[in-house]
């Protein structure tokens, strides 16, 4: 059976001032998946990153680890989508990120504000009336994504396996297409995939199809290994 596998990258810098470098503990799970695929007698075909460098850290320590002589490749289709650029089409001020820490820190609650609102800018930009407002509107984005899928399914061999590093978003809307679903169930997969998570695809005769979404038993194994962000 040919197949996809789809990787999470690890924790990156949450709240640092340089979000897309790995912190340590993202260092850790990228390993984590490095070993476990061995242990589960994988052994990649192919290995292809976004462009980002949590993207591509992890997949070269996940390389590393299993032992793997393989390069990896970058493709930017699997790129996630712009996480700053939503957030400063819904709310230009901030722009300037010490005006929106000053108003986060103002509700007593910054983390559950932030969250919040990113959760009403991201909603803007699925929504699709202010596509103007975005370098890369959301309907763009899923385009990008699936024509990369679409690429890498049609030259995976017979009963090899690549392995992909992506983020949420796009492995969630990989999900989320495969199983017929659109935005809102994009939505709801985005919220709970976790760092270094894996995602089994298929390849049959019609094209892939989903048989795992965010299997996370290679992290609960250690205790905090398991996030989300």
């Amino acid at each position: 059976m040919s197949r996809i596998l789809l990787v999470r990258h690890g924790q990156a810098s949450w709240g640092k001032k340089d979000y897309d470098k790995l912190s340590d503990l993202g260092h850790e799970q990228a390993r984590t998946v490095g070993r476990e695929l061995v242990l589960r007698d994988i052994e990649a075909s192919r290995v292809v990153s976004g462009s980002m460098r949590r993207q591509r850290d992890t997949a070269a320590e996940l390389v590393a680890e299993a032992g793997w002589t393989c390069e990896v490749e970058t493709d930017p289709a699997w790129d996630e989508y712009a996480h700053t650029a939503i957030l400063t089409a819904y709310k230009p001020a901030y722009r300037s990120m010490a005006l929106m820490k000053a108003d986060l820190a103002r509700t007593l609650r910054p983390h559950r504000a932030f969250d919040e609102m990113y959760a009403v800018a991201t909603e803007r930009w699925v929504a699709g009336a202010h596509e103007g407002d975005y370098e890369e509107p959301f309907s763009v984005f899923g385009e990008r994504v699936l024509a990369g899928l679409t690429s890498l399914s049609d030259n995976v061999g017979r009963g090899e396996t690549a392995v992909v590093v992506s983020s949420a978003g796009a492995i969630s809307w990989v999900a989320a297409a495969l199983l017929g679903g659109g935005a809102t169930v994009w939505t709801s997969l985005q919220r709970v995939i976790a760092n270094a998570s894996l995602t089994t695809l298929s390849i049959g005769a019609t094209g892939p199809v989903l048989r795992t979404f965010n299997d996370t038993s290679h992290l609960e194994r250690v205790p905090d290994l398991l996030t989300t962000r």
